[in-house]
């Protein structure tokens, strides 16, 4: 009757064993010789030593299985650490060349007025909401040269946070006071780092004739005529890139 699989993947780890022992490779030799004369102890200690070498090759496995388990669970917690992080920011525009001190004391106050006078105030028939806003960073005293420190708004609708993103594309460039203004969406390194990987396909893309965009947070939207496709990673992307040529 043949052996079942677990028996032969015990016999596989005893030759594993025997090979890398010198001590378990003589006492196969005295066996296989029909040494009667072998001394009893050594061979004993042979079989000792290939029993913990069976145990250790187990407890090999056994810990190589949950270190695989935990790092798929820590990619998996990290990926809804950067979605959670991703999603409290949705709403934050990106402020850059603000000089310093311009909003005064009452930051939210200042952009509150500031963003329609950048944009254009016919673009925005109600109020812009801003919730709450902050430099990013300490700012150095010691140098009156040193690069303003970007300005993080919240807006309190998201529909006007996209318009305006939209309308600074629109416009851009953009200045305010002889300065160059830039706006610009609030993601995380990691989401940035994900949406830059599209660059490539996403051009031949446009080069094809399709629209682009992103859904939240780095996701590509492709638009042919009616149809519309979303794509997790780059290569899906690419093999349908690869439809429209």
């Amino acid at each position: 009757m043949g052996k079942s699989k677990a028996e032969r993947g015990k016999q596989d780890k005893v030759e594993s064993a025997t090979r890398a022992s010198p001590e378990l490779a003589g006492a196969e030799g005295l066996a296989d010789s029909g040494d009667t004369d072998a001394d009893a102890s050594s061979i004993l200690l042979a079989i000792q030593s290939m029993n913990k070498m069976t145990d250790r090759f187990d407890a090999l496995e056994a810990t190589l299985a949950s270190t695989q388990a935990s790092l798929k669970e820590n990619r998996a917690l990290h990926a809804k650490v950067i979605d959670l992080e991703a999603r409290s920011r949705r709403q934050n525009t990106k402020i850059v060349g603000l000089p310093e001190k311009i909003e005064g004391a009452r930051p939210v106050d200042f952009l509150k007025k500031f963003i329609p006078e950048l944009l254009g105030a016919s673009n925005f028939p109600k109020p812009v909401v801003v919730d709450c806003a902050h430099r990013l960073g300490n700012r150095s005293n010691e140098d009156s040269e040193a690069r303003p420190r970007v300005m993080i708004a919240k807006i309190h609708d998201f529909q006007v946070k996209e318009k305006i993103l939209r309308l600074s594309h629109q416009q851009f460039p953009l200045t305010y006071n002889k300065r160059a203004i830039h706006i610009f969406p609030d993601y995380p390194a990691e989401v940035i780092k994900q949406r830059q990987a599209f660059e490539g396909v996403r051009d031949r893309l446009r080069g094809a004739g399709a629209k682009v965009g992103f859904r939240y947070p780095a996701r590509l939207r492709v638009t042919v005529g009616t149809s519309e496709q979303v794509f997790s990673t780059p290569q899906e992307a690419e093999q349908f890139a690869m439809t429209l040529a």
